[in-house]
């Protein structure tokens, strides 16, 4: 508990230091994408999802390249089974369940972007760093027509909730198409471990999420309003 304070703690405080730093830039975007994700941690379970993901830049100039993102995957149920058993000589032995698994899934982090290239029709390509997020992911397991007085599952998933550091990248290729240019962006993100310890493992894993998203940039003016007063 104490070590996931202060991990929120230094996360604001990079945040407030950075919007410190950067308040008096001339030039500020929000960019807004979504697009569909797969997690590459539980191949098993093809963990899906609708990502949406939101940035704030605190300058367009390639000097003043940190930026904030919030991220959150709309993650759809993954799919299993378990055996349960029984000693009621009346009922089957042994019958198979359908498992579920919900997932939520929500990112806070700190990045930075390098420009790489840029053509001819002022389109660019960068490569976003995050190496500094913090990353909350819940599991909620149910297992479909579970008799529970008659049935037992043998080491059963259970409902998991952890928050720890995590570390991301993302290629970014833009379209200059005016004050609202369009981007489209290939988004990775490292697992997080889990917060509590288990008597015997789980069939499944933190999530690391692969990210095609479609998005805009909206431009800001901040200092044009400072100077007209």
């Amino acid at each position: 508990m104490n070590n996931m304070k202060n991990n929120i703690t230094f996360l604001i405080i990079v945040t407030f230091f950075l919007l410190f730093s950067f308040s008096v830039c001339a030039q500020s975007s929000l960019s807004v994408s979504s697009g569909i994700s797969k997690d590459l941690d539980n191949p098993g379970y093809s963990f899906y999802g609708i990502p949406v993901s939101v940035q704030w830049k605190p300058s367009k100039k390639e000097r003043a390249a940190f930026f904030l993102e919030a991220n959150y995957d709309f993650v759809f149920a993954g799919k299993s089974s378990g055996n349960a058993y029984t000693l009621n000589p009346a009922l089957p032995q042994e019958v198979i369940l359908a498992e579920n698994i919900r997932v939520s899934l929500l990112t806070f982090s700190v990045g930075f972007h390098i420009h790489l290239y840029t053509n001819k029709k002022n389109n660019s390509f960068y490569l976003n760093l995050l190496p500094v997020g913090i990353s909350t992911q819940s599991f909620k397991v149910n297992y479909k027509n579970y008799d529970k007085e008659n049935y037992e599952v043998m080491n059963p998933d259970v409902n998991t909730a952890a928050t720890g550091l995590v570390m991301s990248m993302a290629a970014v290729y833009n379209f200059h198409k005016g004050k609202q240019d369009e981007f489209l962006m290939l988004h990775i993100q490292t697992p997080t471990g889990f917060g509590k310890a288990n008597d015997y493992p789980l069939s499944y894993k933190s999530i690391a999420p692969l990210q095609l998203t479609f998005g805009y940039h909206f431009y800001y003016n901040m200092k044009k309003e400072n100077d007209e007063k």
